[in-house]
């Protein structure tokens, strides 16, 4: 059983901060996956951060003298990213062990990260967190020990060897090249083959993977957590009119998104930028459910995903069915004690909204195009004619996908 630490959490409340509340919150709850119980909150009121000790030393003094000299406190844990020598300013102040938002979510995503690309992307985001951070004395990482925000490449002379930091920050960006080009060359198979791809997208522990596992029958791993996927996953799934696409689910968002993360997830979070169409996933029984909704928006539209239609599945409504918000997007409050047709007849409904309709009739005597028509569009309705020997069908499809294939084999 891993220990328990003690921790309290400083937080500064500038005007441009939208709702401070909700942060400390998550931070919390961020805590508490690493093993820190949270004792105590603190905010401080001003017009910016104090570049030397991020929040004022008067209110960092009164703070540490609010528990007295019994009160063991283990990490003051900042919901901000700081520089080296704030963290000195608030550890002589606070006599603790001192990290901020960004060193706790690392820890996370490096528990977290199962496969040989996650584990690199998560080594690179704490070397490269850590580089900045190694002139001078930086932080005292000696003195961390073996505690909350060392995990992955350890503190053995990281807080001198700049040289082995670079050199193995090059190493791991060559490894995730292979990694990369590797997605690349799928992703292009699956273009020429004009298969449609379906990306659950989301806040952390929205319920992504309890959706992806009911949706695609799969057993993936899933978990009420934060960050519980970090290796994105995909299976095919076949929708009620027999028409097949694949569906990934993806790491999850977060509010303030370390941007070291951003960078070395930029591979993984690609998979969803490549995708035909997206699911938002949000839990609808979230008490922070607007801000879960804006912050998932605000990264689609820095990974330049606001293009690709969307729809918002509103989960876990079997454990509030309130209606809390209405977005101006097609959405569908669901659950994932529905049936996994219902869920997949959403979803096709949806999808039709973005393809064309079309009507065809084709001979008896080509039964591959038949055949391309059912794999690669949906088929709303099939007619045999048998004095003609013709098939009359109707559906939709991605623009250009059947056509583009028939003319190809007929090429051939």
């Amino acid at each position: 059983m891993s220990k328990t630490y003690k921790g309290v959490i400083i937080s500064v409340n500038t005007p441009k901060r939208k709702d401070v509340q909700s942060e400390v919150e998550e931070l919390r709850s961020l805590a508490e996956s690493v093993d820190i119980e949270i004792i105590g909150v603190h905010i401080q009121n001003r017009s910016s951060v104090d570049p030397r000790s991020y929040a004022g030393t008067g209110f960092l003094s009164e703070t540490r003298e609010s528990y007295g000299e019994d009160e063991e406190i283990d990490y003051t844990i900042v919901n901000d990213e700081i520089t080296a020598s704030q963290n000195r300013s608030i550890e002589a102040i606070m006599d603790t062990k001192v990290i901020d938002r960004t060193q706790v979510i690392l820890d996370i995503f490096s528990m977290r990260a199962m496969s040989k690309a996650g584990q690199l992307q998560v080594e690179l985001a704490q070397l490269q967190y850590l580089v900045p951070r190694l002139k001078g004395q930086g932080i005292n990482l000696s003195r961390l020990g073996a505690g909350i925000g060392t995990r992955g490449p350890g503190e053995t002379k990281l807080e001198t060897d700049r040289r082995h930091i670079n050199q193995r920050i090059k190493e791991i960006r060559k490894q995730l090249q292979v990694v990369e080009s590797h997605r690349e060359r799928y992703r292009e198979k699956r273009n020429r083959n004009q298969v449609v791809k379906v990306s659950l997208i989301g806040y952390t522990n929205a319920g992504k993977s309890s959706l992806f596992n009911a949706m695609a029958k799969s057993d993936t791993y899933e978990q009420n957590a934060l960050f519980a996927t970090l290796d994105p996953k995909t299976r095919q799934i076949t929708l009620p009119s027999g028409f097949e696409c694949i569906l990934s689910d993806t790491v999850g968002f977060i509010q303030n998104l370390p941007t070291t993360l951003v960078e070395s997830f930029k591979s993984t979070l690609e998979e969803a930028a490549d995708s035909d169409f997206l699911i938002h996933v949000i839990d609808n029984s979230s008490d922070n459910l607007q801000t879960h909704y804006d912050t998932v928006r605000n990264l689609m539209k820095q990974l330049d995903m606001e293009h690709i239609p969307s729809i918002v599945f509103f989960n876990k409504t079997d454990i509030d069915d309130t209606v809390h918000y209405t977005p101006g997007e097609p959405h569908a409050y669901v659950n994932t004690g529905m049936p996994p047709m219902e869920l997949l007849q959403i979803l096709e409904d949806f999808m039709k909204t973005h393809m064309e309709k079309y009507d065809a009739e084709l001979p008896l005597s080509q039964p591959q195009k038949i055949y391309d028509l059912k794999r690669y569009t949906i088929v709303e309705e099939q007619t045999l004619d048998d004095d003609a020997q013709t098939y009359r069908m109707t559906g939709y499809e991605p623009p250009g996908a059947w056509s583009q294939r028939i003319s190809e084999r007929n090429e051939e």
